[in-house]
C-alpha cells in the first residue's frame, strides 16, 4: 500500500516512499492551505505568514528538516526553526506564538527506516479529515509548483520549550510531588526526550537514571513503547530503585509506565491514571477513541462524568473533545490529553499527573494501578487483504449477538463490557484487531473468533 496522506500525517521509508522532492510537494500543499486560512495574528501590509518547523531524533530528520525550511522559505513563509523538540510541544508552541501553523518531521512510533511529516493548523491541532482532503486537493492542482515572488525568513526558537514547560507547571502541584523526592527510571529512546524530559524532572524535584540517552536516532529498540520493547527499563527500575520508570517514543506524545517492581503496566493505564488524576481535582466529561480500555470509561463514570468516544487518531478525539466541552481525554495508546495545557497527546502532561496522583495517594504506583477497574484487551495485527465492507459482514456474522458501532471501524459489544473492534490502520497496510474483557481468556477468545471469521 502506498502512503497517505491522514489524520495522521504523511509517513514513508525514507529515500523510498519519502524524500526531499515528496516532502516538498506536501510542504506546498500546506502552504497553499494555509494561505487559504484567516492569518493567526493581525497582518500588516508587509507581514508574511509564519510557520514553525520542529522534528524528532531520527537519523533523516535534519536532511528532511533542510528541504522543509528551505521551501517554506521560497514559499515567503517566516519559518520558526525548533530543532529537535517534542510533537506535543509543537502543538503548544503554534497557540502561545500565534503562528500560522507548524510542520513536524516526525514517524512517531513507527520503525527506524521510517519518517514523516505533520500539519498542525493555526488553532494547535492537527489537521482534521476535512482539512487533509484541503491539503490534498492544493497538491494534485496545477498551480503547487508555483513559488513567491519574495522570499520568507529563518528565526532561531530553539530555547522555546522553557515556555512550554512554564505553562504546564502551572497546572501541576509541584510542591506535593517535589516533597516525594521521586527516583525515576526514564527511556526516552535516543530521540526528543532526551534533552527535554530530563529539565522536567528537574523542575519536579525527581533523581532522575536514564538509558538510550543520546538523541542520535539510532534507536536501541524498536521505537513503538510496549512491554516487549522495555526489557532495560524494566530493569533499570528494579536496579534503581526507582517509583516509577516512563518510556516516551520518539517524538514524545506517547507514555508507557513501568510500576516500582520493574513491571510494564498496560499502556491504556497510562490515560486512566492521568484521569484519575485529572477528575480527583475537576470532574468534568471525556473523550475517548473507540478501541481505549473501559477501565478509563469506568473511571469517569465514578466521578460522575460522561464519557464520548471518537475516531481513532488525535485529531479526531481534539475534535470531539472541542465539540463535547471535555476536561480531558486521550487515547489508550499512551496518549494523554490536558486542554488546559495543551490540545495534544503529550506525554510530558503525562508524566506530571501520573507522579501528581502518587504524590496525593502516596502509595507505590503498583498498588494505584491495582485499584483500577480490572480489563484485559489483547491487541492483533492482521495484514488487510479484501474490501472493508466484506470484512465487517464476516464480523457481523460471527458475532450476531453483539451491538455494532461504526464509529470508527466495526467495533461490536457484547456483555459485561466485553467488545472487539477492527480498523483499518491509518499508517500501515493491516487491520487491527482488538478485544476487550475482564478476563485474558475470554478476550482471547474474542480476539480469536475474530480472526477465524477473516480466515478466506
Amino acid at each position: 500500500m502506498n502512503p497517505k496522506l491522514t489524520v495522521s500525517g504523511y509517513r514513508g521509508v525514507w529515500g523510498q516512499t519519502l524524500t526531499a522532492d515528496i516532502a516538498r510537494e506536501y510542504v506546498r500543499a500546506f502552504a497553499a492551505f494555509v494561505m487559504g486560512q484567516a492569518p493567526a495574528h493581525s497582518a500588516g501590509a508587509n507581514d508574511t505568514r509564519t510557520l514553525l518547523v520542529g522534528r524528532d531524533g531520527r537519523e533523516s530528520g535534519p536532511v528532511l528538516m533542510e528541504a522543509v525550511i528551505a521551501e517554506l522559505i521560497s514559499l515567503g513563509f517566516t519559518v520558526i526553526d525548533l530543532g529537535m523538540i517534542p510533537t506535543p510541544v509543537v502543538l503548544f508552541l503554534v497557540r502561545s506564538q500565534k503562528a500560522d501553523g507548524a510542520v513536524i518531521i516526525t514517524a512517531s512510533h513507527n520503525p527506524i527506516e521510517y519518517n514523516g511529516l505533520k500539519f498542525v493548523t493555526s488553532s494547535g491541532s492537527f489537521t482534521t479529515e476535512a482539512e487533509v482532503s484541503k491539503i490534498e486537493a492544493a497538491r494534485l492542482a496545477p498551480e503547487n509548483s508555483s513559488t513567491a515572488s519574495f522570499s520568507g525568513a529563518r528565526r532561531d526558537g530553539t530555547a522555546l520549550f522553557d515556555t512550554y514547560l512554564s505553562a504546564l507547571l502551572a497546572h501541576i502541584d509541584v510542591a506535593a510531588i517535589k516533597a516525594r523526592n521521586f527516583k525515576i527510571a526514564l527511556d526516552p529512546i535516543n530521540s526528543v526526550g532526551c534533552t527535554t524530559t530530563p529539565k522536567l524532572l528537574e523542575a519536579l524535584g525527581a533523581a532522575h537514571t536514564m538509558i538510550n540517552g543520546e538523541p542520535h536516532g539510532r534507536f536501541a529498540h524498536a521505537p513503538e513503547p510496549i512491554a516487549e520493547n522495555l526489557k532495560s527499563l524494566e530493569m533499570l527500575t528494579r536496579v534503581a530503585h526507582a517509583d516509577v520508570g516512563f518510556a516516551q517514543d520518539p517524538d514524545g506524545d506517547r507514555l508507557v509506565l513501568v510500576d516500582e517492581t520493574g513491571t510494564v503496566l498496560s499502556e491504556e493505564m497510562t490515560l486512566a491514571l492521568s484521569l484519575k488524576a485529572v477528575l480527583t481535582k475537576t470532574p468534568g466529561d471525556v473523550v475517548i477513541n473507540a478501541v481505549t480500555s473501559s477501565m478509563s470509561e469506568d473511571i469517569v463514570a465514578s466521578f460522575g462524568g460522561k464519557t464520548f468516544r471518537s475516531k481513532v487518531g488525535e485529531a479526531n478525539v481534539v475534535e470531539a473533545m472541542r465539540t463535547q466541552g471535555a476536561i480531558a481525554g486521550g487515547e489508550g495508546s499512551g496518549g494523554v490529553i490536558l486542554p488546559a495545557v495543551n490540545a495534544a497527546r503529550d506525554s510530558y502532561v503525562g508524566i506530571a499527573l501520573v507522579l501528581e496522583l502518587m504524590a496525593k495517594e502516596q502509595k507505590p504506583l503498583s498498588k494505584i494501578a491495582a485499584s483500577l477497574p480490572s480489563y484485559t484487551m489483547v491487541k492483533e495485527k492482521v495484514p488487510r487483504a479484501g474490501d472493508t465492507e466484506t470484512i465487517y459482514a464476516k464480523l457481523r456474522a460471527e458475532f450476531p449477538e453483539a451491538s455494532a458501532d461504526t464509529t470508527d471501524g466495526l467495533r461490536l459489544n457484547l456483555e459485561n463490557h466485553s467488545w472487539v473492534s477492527i480498523r483499518p490502520s491509518n499508517t500501515e497496510p493491516i487491520l487491527r484487531i482488538f478485544a476487550e474483557a475482564k478476563t485474558r481468556e475470554m478476550a482471547l477468545e474474542l480476539s480469536s473468533r475474530a480472526q477465524k471469521a477473516l480466515r478466506p
